[in-house]
Parts: C-alpha cells; sequence; structure tokens
C-alpha cells in the first residue's frame, strides 16, 4: 500500500491509499475514522476518488461519524 495522495476539505482529512487492485480512502473527523476499499478499475486515480465527495456523499459521512461519535460517548460514560 502507498499513499496515492491527500484530498483537500474543509472538514474531512481525507488519504487515498493505492493498493494492486483497490484504493483506499481513509477519512477522519475529530477521533473517528472511515475507511473505504474501492475498485481501482472504476475510478481515474485521486481526480477520480475526489468527485465522490458531492453532498450526497458527505451527509452519509456526517451520519455515521456522529453516530460514532455517540457510540463512543455512552462507552466513556460506562
Amino acid at each position: 500500500m502507498r499513499i496515492l495522495g491527500r484530498i483537500p476539505h474543509p472538514v474531512f482529512q481525507i488519504v487515498a491509499y493505492e493498493l494492486e487492485r483497490h484504493y483506499y480512502l481513509e477519512i477522519e473527523a475529530g477521533p473517528m475514522k472511515q475507511c473505504f476499499k474501492l475498485p481501482k478499475d472504476r475510478f481515474a486515480g485521486l481526480e477520480g476518488l475526489s468527485q465522490l465527495f458531492d453532498p450526497e456523499f458527505e451527509t452519509g459521512l456526517v451520519q455515521r461519524f456522529e453516530a460514532m461519535y455517540a457510540e463512543l460517548e455512552r462507552l466513556l460514560k460506562r
């Protein structure tokens, strides 16, 4: 796995990695991280991956991060 590059974003830290047959997207927000393994033949490099970040995808990311953070809070309050 090698770093393909970073995708600039005002809210998230996004790093794209390249594997033999896949891209691996790592998206961070605070203490949480979401990862996606995507087939290389469906995306044209870093440019193609950056096009994933439309409002619909970002809304889903925010919802999952909020759920993850709520779960972390519940765990830490035990």
